[in-house]
């Protein structure tokens, strides 16, 4: 009888252990990067190549399914989107193969009080994390927000059942090279006057990334905020640069490191309520560990443009080096700049 009791306990603990390591596809939480610049479902962000978007949307339980009439250039899953079973239809720009749009359905449903509440149960999970949807003529529901859009449909079946459609397409770029400036939208290109801590030209890619070739050997992110870099000095050596961000992805720190002379020169950042540079600080330490220079900059932004980007700036300079006075200083700097969509 003993014996045949501690089999049982033993089989009913081995069960308990089982259970406790199954999670429903409602219960799984992304626990990977997370970005706050672009939409994402369930916290998985809707950007970059498939070897980042693939498994991040693998790991909330969305399974990866194929078939004969798949479409190039689409990937297909099926999961729960917030707890009910869905299919998930990932699309990829053709020429960059990055993480164009995604289209959620789920159903068919063959009673409209179904339909009706699973409908007005994904708008109020999208409204509280996006705001207001507004009504269209054809029934739908959408909202543009700085981050993309997404559009909340269905789908009438001649057996009048109908299917819920929820389309999200992210306008804000991959690489944030644009937003370490804090810079906003498919900024192309920067022209400053009286660059300070800048250069007078700045390029990007429609995907955000600075296409100088000032920095090589650039480590990104899954999220594409750059983590490391690279500049060649003229004696062949190579000076590293690291970057560090807050909780709101807005860079804080750039380290510069010229590692054959021991020289570092540490940039940090401060931001407004806004989200521009308030303050810019640049302290240069030398292999002693030695502050020899230190720069404060102020920014005073006086006018905008239509995105938001500062045009003119009255900046506020206070410079110190080792063994001299310190010098102030006032720049009024203007700026000009071009957007991706300017030219479609």
């Amino acid at each position: 009888m003993k014996r045949l009791l501690t089999i049982l306990i033993t089989y009913h603990l081995s069960i308990i252990a089982c259970l406790s390591q199954f999670v429903t596809g409602s219960d799984l939480q992304y626990k990977g990067t997370k970005d706050s610049h672009c939409l994402d479902i369930m916290g998985v962000p809707l950007e970059g190549p498939d070897s980042v978007f693939v498994p991040a949307l693998e790991s909330v339980g969305f399974l990866r399914v194929s078939s004969d009439d798949d479409e190039p250039g689409d990937y297909y899953f099926r999961g729960d989107y917030y707890g009910i079973k869905s299919n998930l239809v990932v699309s990829v720009d053709e020429r960059t193969k990055l993480l164009s749009t995604a289209l959620v359905t789920s159903g068919p449903y063959r009673t409209f009080a179904l339909y009706d509440r699973n409908n007005k149960y994904f708008l109020l999970k999208l409204q509280r994390q996006y705001g207001n949807f507004d009504a269209k003529g054809d029934g739908s529901l959408h909202t543009m927000t700085n981050l993309g859009y997404i559009k909340i449909s269905n789908t009438l079946h001649d057996d009048k059942s109908r299917t819920i459609n929820v389309f999200y397409m992210n306008t804000t770029p991959y690489y944030k090279d644009a937003h370490n400036m804090a810079l906003r939208g498919a900024v192309q290109e920067v022209i400053t006057e009286n660059p300070v801590a800048e250069n007078g030209i700045e390029h990007f890619d429609p995907q955000g990334k600075n296409t100088g070739t000032d920095l090589i050997d650039r480590q990104y992110s899954p999220t594409g905020y750059l983590l490391s870099a690279a500049m060649q000095e003229p004696s062949g050596a190579k000076s590293l640069l690291t970057y560090e961000y807050d909780e709101e992805d807005r860079l804080i720190k750039r380290t510069l490191t010229n590692t054959a002379e021991g020289i570092r020169s540490i940039n940090e950042y401060t931001y407004n309520s806004d989200d521009e540079i308030k303050q810019q600080t640049q302290k240069v330490f030398d292999k002693d560990n030695e502050c020899i220079v230190s720069i404060t900059m102020k920014n005073n932004y006086t006018a905008h443009d239509d995105e938001g980007n500062w045009t003119t700036n009255e900046l506020k300079l206070m410079y110190w080096e080792k063994d001299r006075q310190p010098q102030n200083m006032s720049v009024t700097q203007t700026r000009t700049i071009s957007y991706w969509e300017d030219d479609e």
